[in-house]
């Protein structure tokens, strides 16, 4: 993760999730690990594996979340989804494992307290295999650099936004 402190505002942040003992429910970590030495310092990123609460400081100092995950859509294997704010209940009701209900529970916290990003994408993949194991499936393997340019096109949306606001 790039160093900052949680305190601090994150003005975008990258979060991975998953189990990365169960092949491709480890889908999150491993995109956040292929993003690592490929964005700008400025981006937070933070591997959450299944940490579920722990997670809350960091989504309610984050300004625009990008959340990286496997996710039950009832697509084909190794299918990329991306849902994008009303859209993102979606992902925390199909639920596919234990840490996206403590996600859920994370954002239910974060807007409990009027603490939650002003935007939230999530970029998943649908699983093939959930066994034991520490590599993704050769059908989740192919699908990584979909989901790569899935996240450097909201990076690069947020950073016309963001030029947009500048100059008006």
């Amino acid at each position: 993760m790039n160093k900052v402190n949680i305190e601090d505002q994150i003005e975008i942040g990258i979060l991975g999730l998953g189990n990365s003992i169960r092949q491709d429910e480890g889908a999150g970590i491993h995109l956040l690990e292929r993003l690592r030495n490929n964005l700008p310092p400025e981006i937070v990123l933070l591997d959450g594996g299944t940490d579920g609460l722990r997670l809350l400081e960091f989504v309610e100092n984050t300004k625009r979340l990008i959340v990286l995950d496997a996710v039950e859509a009832g697509k084909k294997p190794g299918e990329v989804v991306v849902w994008r704010g009303d859209e993102v209940p979606k992902y925390t009701s199909n639920k596919l494992s234990v840490h996206q209900m403590s996600f859920a529970e994370v954002l239910y916290w974060a807007g409990f307290q009027g603490r939650t990003p002003e935007e939230i994408v999530v970029i998943g993949i649908q699983p093939e295999s959930l066994d034991w194991g520490t590599e993704l499936t050769e059908t989740l393997q192919r699908s990584i650099p979909e989901a790569v340019a899935r996240v450097n096109n909201c990076l690069e949306e947020w950073r016309h936004d963001n030029l947009l606001k500048k100059t008006l």
